[in-house]
């Protein structure tokens, strides 16, 4: 059982070593019931940098919610210098609905592309879940680690980075902070000024507030349980390698000596719904694929024939996979690596 000292501000915990719980409010919904994002604070006997692990922007990626408790529960004041802030449900309206995005009629449902930016700000429910965040919990942080652990039925296998920050210092730290996290592929896309943008966490974060922000996309739920038990391990060996990095801990660091970086993926998702068949069970992140080779296949759950064949539609690696499971158009199924893009390549995770 978790137990803490509960506070209803972050300003409230005042320094004192060992498990604090914030619910810090953000408004009340029509059915009367408080909104409010919960923030355990895990204060070190000694000082140190603020490292933030935050997760569950999307409702239907709760697939961190067995190592974060894992590792709060086994957190130890007498090892640490420094201060880890964890919020393991940063959407509650989301995660009750099990849904990406906020279940309103709002024109702005996605929280992760909700964060503060130009201009005034609005008053859907997604923008203030995003702007309490912006405002109370990420502020003061040395380095903040974002999880997305895939929905029901897919699993993702990188980091991601931005390569757009205008300052080349959070720049320079931001691959610091990927490259210690040790996940064996990074995407490295332009997050500020395309993909996932400025008013996601990733780009608001590292571009408005300038703190060196990653995203790691490691894992899937609806697997084998040794499957998940392992990357929920690499997940908590993650923390750790970031967490020794920053002088927080004495343990060192532990992963692959080096990394794929890639900076585009083909998404090889279905056109029709059906059931999603994949061709290989177990799948390995990484794994070379060739053009042509069929990935999975769509079987109507109607008349039982294979109605669409998914293909890898060119040489490389395989970034992210699924087991079998019920798609509509466009859901997670594959994505692939180009081998001869000219940002694909390996590179050392190691100083030196």
């Amino acid at each position: 059982m978790v137990t803490a000292t509960i506070h209803d501000r972050l300003d409230a915990v005042r320094g004192d070593p060992g498990h604090h719980l914030v619910r810090v409010p953000v408004t009340t919904d029509l059915d009367g019931h408080e909104v409010a994002v919960w923030t355990h604070v895990l204060i070190g006997e000694r000082e140190g940098p603020t490292l933030t692990l935050l997760s569950g922007v999307h409702g239907n990626e709760w697939g961190h919610l067995g190592f974060f408790t894992q590792f709060v529960r086994e957190f130890d004041p007498a090892s640490v210098a420094g201060t880890i802030r964890v919020v393991p449900t940063a959407n509650p309206p989301a995660l009750g609905a099990l849904s990406r995005a906020v279940p309103d009629d709002s024109d702005q449902p996605d929280v992760n592309r909700s964060f503060p930016g130009e201009g005034r700000r609005f008053t859907w429910l997604a923008e203030q879940i995003a702007t309490t965040i912006a405002d109370q919990v990420l502020p003061g942080s040395s380095a903040i680690v974002e999880f997305h652990v895939g929905i029901w039925g897919s699993a993702l296998g990188s980091s991601i980075i931005a390569t757009d920050y205008s300052d080349p210092a959070v720049q320079e730290q931001t691959w610091a902070l990927a490259l210690a996290f040790g996940t064996p592929m990074i995407f490295a896309t332009k997050a500020v000024s395309a993909f996932p943008g400025p008013r996601s966490l990733l780009g608001f974060a590292g571009e408005r507030l300038g703190i060196p922000t990653i995203g790691s996309m490691l894992g899937g739920v609806g697997f084998a349980a040794d499957l998940e038990r392992g990357w929920h391990d690499a997940s908590l060996r993650g923390i750790g390698n970031v967490m020794s990095d920053l002088g927080m801990t004495s343990a060192g660091r532990e992963g692959p000596d080096e990394a794929l970086v890639y900076e585009t993926v083909h998404r090889v998702n279905p056109k029709a719904g059906g059931l999603l068949r994949p061709r290989r069970i177990p799948e390995t992140f990484g794994r070379e694929v060739m053009a042509g080779e069929v990935l999975g296949e769509i079987v109507s759950p109607y008349t039982l024939d294979v109605i669409e064949t998914l293909e890898s539609p060119m040489d490389g690696y395989l970034a992210y996979f699924a087991r079998d499971y019920p798609v509509r158009p466009g859901d997670w199924s594959f994505g692939v690596i180009p081998a001869d893009h000219a940002g694909t390549r390996w590179v050392p995770t190691r100083p030196g």
